[in-house]
């Protein structure tokens, strides 16, 4: 069976514990489970699948599933402090584009040129980042230590790239067109 069931858990059978263990990373930090807790549970699932030959939804049910069954131990944050997370680094990356176009255009916006903006960016930007640093501590395998979740220097690249690349090929196209 795949797919939602009735209660809307997912029920889809994962061909391998490498993808159960992806998936289930995962929804535990949607849970805002700290990351050694995560290290802890991934290991416990590892171990009994390689110790019984289990399929894991068999043995612990879809990992989204599992993750909410583990939300009384782990409460997470109120709703609003993700809303004002997500709306204040919102704001942070528009107030940061808008800046980098007012520097690269030599143009001001209400006013003020663009390093103004930029600023005022990195005032709002800067706590929605350590919070959301804060809640992605390392999942460590306690029995090797190795890190199952790395962030590689690649994915670092793409999320701070990405825009830039994007602003400044806006900038040149304005350029060019006017």
């Amino acid at each position: 069976m795949t797919g939602p069931d009735a209660q809307g858990h997912d029920t889809t059978r994962h061909t391998s514990a490498a993808d159960y263990t992806q998936r289930l990373i995962l929804a535990l930090r949607l849970h805002e489970v700290p990351g050694d807790r995560i290290g802890e549970i991934v290991a416990e699932v590892q171990s009994h699948v390689a110790d019984t030959g289990e399929d894991p939804v068999d043995a612990f049910g879809s990992p989204r599933a599992y993750a909410a069954s583990l939300v009384d131990e782990h409460r997470p944050s109120a709703w609003w402090t993700t809303a004002l997370t997500v709306a204040a680094s919102g704001l942070a990356g528009w107030l940061l584009a808008q800046g980098m176009f007012n520097v690269a255009l030599g143009t001001r916006t209400w006013g003020q040129p663009g390093w103004v903006w930029i600023g005022l960016a990195l005032v709002i930007g800067i706590p929605g980042g350590f919070a959301v640093w804060r809640r992605s501590t390392r999942v460590r395998d306690p029995r090797t230590g190795e890190d199952l979740a790395p962030f590689t220097a690649g994915g670092l690249l793409a999320l701070i790239g990405t825009p830039v690349v994007l602003v400044l090929a806006a900038v040149v196209a304005i350029r060019i067109s006017s």
